[in-house]
């Protein structure tokens, strides 16, 4: 079964004790506010989705090191002058999301698209390294 549950986690070490193959994915804390992000595997990918409309493509940042996907940018406020709200639930100002890869992928492979306010991040998994003990037939 290639499915797997991702949870969000804010602090590095907050693994959630069960994910498929042991794998441990997870959100690193940041003082900056989180667009909703969806993390999921395909059999060649990791793919990132981040609803966070409202920005403008080179006001984001994509950068992958050491295992850890940044994504961050700016949504700029909305509109001139005083308000008087009712309701503000629609957050302006500075965001970050930082997330721990469950599975080794290939740096080269960073693509990010933004599409009717959803920000799509793939990187090209990597071969899973054999792990535990194997023995091989001498010839």
């Amino acid at each position: 079964s290639g499915a797997y549950t991702v949870h969000m986690a804010d602090e590095l070490e907050d693994y959630f004790n069960e994910v498929a193959h042991g794998r441990p994915v997870g959100f690193v804390g940041s003082p900056k506010w989180k667009p909703p992000t969806d993390v999921y595997e395909t059999p060649e990918e990791i793919v990132v989705h981040m609803d966070v409309a409202g920005v403008r493509p080179e006001a984001f940042t994509v950068e992958y090191a050491e295992g850890v996907l940044t994504i961050a940018g700016e949504r700029p406020p909305r509109g001139e002058g005083k308000r008087h709200y009712h309701a503000m639930e629609v957050q302006v100002g500075p965001f970050e999301r930082r997330l721990r890869l469950p599975v080794p992928v290939d740096p080269t492979s960073l693509r990010a698209t933004y599409d009717q306010g959803f920000l799509e991040v793939r990187l090209t998994k990597l071969p899973q390294r054999l792990s535990g003990p194997h023995t091989v037939k001498v010839t």
